[in-house]
């Protein structure tokens, strides 16, 4: 009887103070996710939050936007860009069937750096995921062809300076470089991962998206 009492006395407190009794589980929540993935144990599909959401993602001394689409008028490229918070190859590749992905780590939009975007492309006319063409055509870029990145509010304008096909283990991407870079990457057919276009861009102008 006691014990009874002692349950329902806590669950009418609880009803009392709903507001007061959430926040503190939510607190409790987020300093144990905090402490577990502090110690790297948590799996790295949850790691991965950031998806296509508008952020600011910070890079030591370094403040930018992510990229949110990424648009090639020349080729007809036009394309989401998902943003994951983890290398795993298993969570790359699953946005890679969404659409265009941003290397974790690599540059950001406004801020020095080589913004990372890689993406499937095929030579296949019919496929059931058009993901798989989202670089279709990139190997018609020419020196000074014009790809526009998105972030949430502004447009950042880049200006092609080389495309090359190389093979998978020298298509390597340097990040921290002091010009505001974009590299594109993609396979040179579906299925086949020896080769890959390198497409190199500098930025080189910012607008206000329109409305």
């Amino acid at each position: 009887m006691e014990k009874q009492n002692n349950k329902q006395g806590i669950i009418e407190t609880i009803s009392k103070n709903k507001k007061y009794f959430f926040v503190n589980l939510f607190i409790i929540l987020v300093v144990t996710f905090s402490i577990l993935y502090f110690f790297d144990l948590v799996q790295d599909a949850l790691k991965s939050i950031v998806g296509r959401q508008s952020a600011l993602e910070s890079k030591g001394n370094r403040i930018g936007d992510l990229p949110l689409s990424i648009k090639i008028p020349i080729i007809g490229v036009n394309a989401q860009v998902y943003n994951p918070a983890t290398t795993s190859i298993e969570v790359l590749d699953n946005y890679l069937l969404k659409g265009a992905v941003r290397y974790p780590g690599s540059g950001l939009l406004g801020g020095d750096g080589n913004i990372f975007i890689f993406g499937h492309n095929t030579g296949i006319p019919i496929v059931n995921n058009q993901a798989f063409k989202t670089f279709n055509g990139i190997k018609n870029l020419k020196a000074g062809d014009l790809i526009q990145v998105y972030s949430d509010k502004y447009e950042y304008d880049y200006k092609v300076t080389s495309l090359k096909m190389v093979g998978a283990d020298k298509a390597l991407v340097e990040f921290n470089t002091k010009n505001e870079m974009l590299t594109i990457s993609t396979c040179n057919n579906f299925g086949a991962k020896s080769d890959r276009y390198v497409v190199e861009s500098v930025f080189v102008s910012k607008k206000v998206i329109q409305n």
